[in-house]
């Protein structure tokens, strides 16, 4: 008896074997020309994201006025960068940084300023918070500074309470947990002796924002005065008012070290 079957079978066979072949040469062709279209038919890919990648640094968030943003430095570090740079450098720390600061800007303005859903963004995933802010305040339209205004004038330390209140109140309502180093004020005129005892403005000044601060937690205040006094001439921008580049460099360290300190990292 014939086996005719044989012949079918082979042909269905030949024929399997060519739609197979062709199946393949089809997804090959398509591995080439749309990769990412075959794998995610195939698998689901989770790739790094960028909020995950930015999670994974230390936040840092700069508020306040031209001394943040690094008015007087002709290298434009600032003690902001000047920071960031060593904590990159010798503490191996993966920083991002937003620079909120503004030019000018009085407590005031900053307080009106943490009312933006930007800069709440911002707070909100800051590991530490940078502030300078006060020194407009305190010494409002120096391009006019003399000694008859100055017998005559008195600080708006109400104000300034208040508007300070405002700052550190909106600041931990959007972030609860993050230190605060809010760098206090030097005295740009004591080299001035013709305005009088200029310092004693800003030692009452730091005063009353050091007793603010007491009530605050986290909330940590960076002395400068004492890098100052007796170095205006070596630390002050030509301006007579921001610190240069040494200036920035003496605030910087002293900032570094508390920040460290608190911080506990360590040295590379």
């Amino acid at each position: 008896m014939k086996k005719w079957w044989m012949p079918a079978f082979l042909l269905i066979t030949g024929l399997m074997v060519s739609v197979l072949l062709l199946i393949g040469f089809l997804q090959a062709t398509a591995a080439v020309l749309e990769p990412n279209k075959l794998n995610s038919a195939n698998y689901q890919m989770e790739p790094e994201t960028e909020q995950a990648a930015e999670d994974e640094k230390l936040s840092i968030v700069a508020l306040g006025d031209s001394l943040t943003r690094g008015i007087g430095d002709d290298s434009d570090q600032g003690y902001v960068k000047r920071l960031t740079r060593t904590l990159t450098d010798e503490y191996n720390q993966d920083i991002s940084l937003a620079n909120l600061s503004v030019s000018g800007a009085k407590t005031g303005d900053l307080a009106s300023l943490l009312q933006t859903p930007g800069a709440n963004h911002a707070i909100s995933k800051a590991d530490i918070i940078l502030m300078t802010i006060g020194g407009n305040d305190l010494f409002p339209g120096v391009e006019g500074l003399t000694a008859e205004n100055l017998a005559d004038y008195a600080p708006d330390t109400d104000a300034f309470e208040t508007n300070s209140r405002k700052i550190l109140d909106r600041l931990r309502e959007q972030n609860a947990d993050a230190p605060i180093y809010w760098i206090s004020l030097y005295n740009p005129f004591e080299d001035l002796t013709v305005l009088g005892d200029t310092s004693q403005f800003v030692i009452n000044w730091n005063y009353q924002l050091q007793m603010l601060a007491s009530q605050y937690e986290n909330l940590v205040i960076i002395p400068v005065f004492d890098l100052f006094q007796g170095q205006v001439k070596e630390f002050l921008y030509t301006d007579h008012f921001h610190p240069n580049a040494k200036g920035y460099e003496a605030i910087a360290e002293r900032l570094t070290q508390a920040i460290v300190s608190q911080q506990q990292l360590r040295e590379e």
